[in-house]
């Protein structure tokens, strides 16, 4: 009896969530119209005293406490979605034929954006990525091609691969050549990109172009299944050309990256190391050393760790195979940084009677720079 109870509540549960789905979606269908009338209205794209008042509206006609007190953090993920359906939905695709290499949280998250911009636009995965089936099942890629078929049918290949596989593939690439009609270009996303595009340099002629880039996206967690639509919004996209490209596919993959949501920025490849190594490899390394510190001083304190320990340890959770790639990769750049860091922490002087002082210009320069 109390079995089949649970079995009709459980049923009761199930359409009030379709109920709640089929409601966003209508929403996001509203939103879609409002957008349209701001564009050409020249209104902002957000309204934060708009926003304010659904909430405070819809706080005064909740009776659970507890709904009451989360409402506010989930229609924030509401409006960020909403603000994510504006800036796709007023992309202008011009490539019909886009073949990605690589289909996990990177490749996966550029054909899901590409494909919810553009229905139209044809999508090739590579037979040999495992995630390119997971792709085509949920009608994201339009076709599974073996890499010669790829290369011939594709305008634009991105190779969104691990480091280590990036040139052997490029190189594969390469040897199509004679197959090609019109000339092709193959960009990577690769974290690492001096040893990369050196590479990409030799490999570039009139036929096919190799540029290098690096989006600055991403996530802890891999494969096609963690790929989003709008990872890439607002976060920047580094483009690294080397001698042989051309303008013309500067800008393209410039634009490309600005379609999906991205600020692209051009860098030298040896700048581009020497950058990541700080502001990103090393970070990953930092939150190694912590969380290392903490488990071998006396792993028991991990019990007591709450969101702060958790959130600043994320990194740690991420693929140690693809950070070996890295750090194999950029070895002398992160090993300077880490001496570097080393040298500014005994210099760096906080205490007990500039600590206030000290936190609160800190706060400010990174409210100035990541709050915005």
């Amino acid at each position: 009896m109390k079995i089949k109870k649970l079995k009709e509540f459980r049923e009761k549960i199930n359409k009030v969530d379709l109920k709640i789905v089929k409601l966003l979606e209508k929403r996001l269908s509203m939103v879609h119209k409002i957008n349209s009338l701001k564009d050409k209205l020249k209104l902002p794209l957000t309204s934060k005293k708009r926003e304010k008042e659904i909430i405070t509206n819809l706080l005064f006609k909740i009776h659970d406490d507890l709904l009451r007190e989360y409402l506010p953090d989930f229609y924030e993920k509401i409006f960020n979605i909403s603000k994510k359906a504006r800036i796709l939905k007023k992309q202008k695709i011009k490539i019909r034929d886009v073949g990605i290499i690589g289909l996990g949280l990177i490749g996966g998250s550029i054909a899901k954006t590409l494909k919810y911009i553009d229905k139209e636009i044809r999508i090739f995965g590579f037979f040999e990525d495992r995630d390119s089936k997971k792709a085509y099942q949920n009608k994201i890629i339009d076709k599974i091609l073996d890499l010669k078929t790829l290369v011939k049918n594709s305008n634009l290949i991105v190779l969104s691969t691990p480091i280590e596989i990036i040139i052997p593939i490029a190189k594969k690439i390469k040897n199509f050549e004679s197959e090609i009609k019109k000339g092709i270009l193959v960009i990577d996303t690769g974290s690492i990109k001096e040893n990369i595009v050196n590479e990409f340099e030799v490999l570039s002629n009139n036929k096919i172009e190799f540029l290098g880039t690096h989006p600055m996206a991403g996530w802890h967690k891999t494969g096609f299944e963690n790929s989003k639509i709008g990872l890439f919004i607002n976060y920047p996209w580094i483009i690294t050309p080397h001698k042989k490209n051309s303008k013309f596919s500067i800008s393209f993959v410039s634009n490309f990256t600005k379609i999906l949501g991205s600020k692209p920025f051009i860098l030298s490849s040896k700048d581009h190391d020497k950058i990541i190594a700080r502001i990103s490899h090393f970070n990953y390394l930092l939150t190694l050393y912590l969380f290392a510190y903490v488990y071998e001083k006396n792993n028991e304190y991990l019990k007591y760790a709450g969101t702060g320990f958790k959130t600043v340890t994320r990194l740690v959770s991420s693929n140690p195979y693809m950070w070996n790639q890295i750090f194999l990769n950029n070895y002398e750049n992160i090993k300077k940084e880490k001496e570097e860091f080393i040298k500014f922490l005994k210099n760096f002087r906080i205490d007990k009677n500039n600590f206030l002082k000290v936190s609160i210009k800190y706060k400010k320069l990174r409210d100035k720079f990541f709050e915005k």
